[in-house]
């Protein structure tokens, strides 16, 4: 595959859906932080128990989808995550982005395995993984954002940020200061994803006049 193969997917993408979105859940802030910075396409909240939040329907699992997604938020805990890459699979969906964490950052085999099986799935199927253990992708001019109070407006620096702390961080000081990006992305673990990947697919990205880095 292509090492910028489907990253239009992850930073514009035409839908999105997001797994573990339950009463109190990161997955939840995932889903009202998408509707706060204005995304358009459908959205997907994906929890067994169903329900509602900010009135969207809480489907009970990605196959419910009748439709394409091209980008996936998991909120979900690691053992569930290569089961998760399946239905992904046969959903055709482009990008997983991995809040989820647990996995080789723990510094256990276990953690480590797990990582490797779920790279292991998601490459066989041609899926693309961001993360895990990772913020993902703030795209205000896509609406695209993990936090609800980031600048709507788009600018003309991408940022590429290891750490997802310091993305939040980062994105926070440049609007105190008049500045706005026109691309970000926490990527954590880097198990498919790395920093190269994204100073390759910025290099031709029209929008991006600037590059940034926050590197561990």
């Amino acid at each position: 595959m292509n090492r910028t193969e489907h990253l239009d997917a992850a930073f514009a993408p035409n839908s999105i859906a997001v797994i573990g979105v339950g009463p109190i859940t990161a997955g939840r802030f995932y889903v009202e932080s998408l509707l706060a910075s204005g995304f358009k396409g459908p959205l997907y909240p994906i929890h067994p128990s169903g329900g509602e939040v900010s009135g969207l329907n809480i489907l009970r699992s990605l196959n419910d989808i009748t439709g394409h997604v091209d980008l996936v938020i998991s909120c979900i805990p690691a053992r569930f995550v290569p089961q998760l890459i399946r239905e992904c699979a046969e959903k055709q969906v482009k990008v997983g982005s991995m809040f989820t964490s647990g996995f080789s950052e723990t510094g256990r085999e276990t953690g480590r395995e797990l990582e490797r099986e779920i790279v292991r799935l998601a490459q066989a199927a041609g899926i693309r993984l961001i993360g895990p253990n990772c913020m993902g992708v703030y795209s205000p001019k896509a609406g695209v954002s993990f936090v609800n109070d980031f600048p709507k407006e788009s600018g003309g620096i991408s940022l590429v940020c290891q750490s997802g702390g310091n993305t939040i961080y980062l994105v926070r000081l440049g609007a105190e200061r008049g500045i706005r990006f026109s691309k970000v992305i926490s990527y954590g673990n880097a198990c498919d994803g790395d920093e190269s990947d994204m100073f390759e697919y910025l290099m031709d990205d029209s929008e991006t006049d600037l590059v940034a880095a926050y590197i561990e």
